[in-house]
């Protein structure tokens, strides 16, 4: 009897080991190898690198999370060690930086479009021929034609 409930215990309460695997790769990704600093742990193939994905399968079968996991390497290697480094301090203008710019030029743009317009439209405006002249114009412009002859 002791023997079938260890067996459903493992069955209900132990993570099944794609789980587990699925769980490892995701934080290898969330990673960077610490002998380089170069490729996240789940490329990189150093011994530093496998010494971290033997401890985050040891881990993840030991029932820990993966904050738990990320949280022993960043106090021993800081936030250097992540991939994806935390929004704060001067790691928030990663973040905050791709938007300004890309609001700033579509903003940019189209100034430069409404001033590349307003000339253009203006233009055919200014260019509409004079009236036609008047009798009395008319008749000053014939003589001083003749009067050129």
């Amino acid at each position: 009897m002791p023997h079938l409930i260890l067996a459903l215990w493992f069955a209900v309460a132990a993570p099944a080991p794609a789980a587990l695997e699925a769980e490892a790769k995701k934080i290898e990704q969330m990673l960077i190898a610490p002998c380089c600093w170069n490729q996240q742990v789940s490329l990189h193939q150093s011994p530093a690198a496998d010494e971290i994905k033997r401890f985050i399968r040891t881990a993840l079968a030991d029932g820990k999370t993966t904050q738990d996991i990320l949280d022993v390497y960043v106090a021993q290697y800081g936030d250097r060690i992540l991939a994806e480094p935390p929004a704060r301090g001067f790691s928030r203008l990663i973040y905050v930086a791709p938007w300004v710019f890309l609001f700033g030029s579509v903003g940019l743009v189209v100034i430069v479009i409404r001033r590349l317009r307003v000339p253009a439209a203006a233009a055919p405006a200014a260019q509409t021929s004079p009236a036609a002249p008047t009798s009395d114009e008319a008749d000053r412009i014939d003589e001083a034609l003749r009067n050129l002859d």
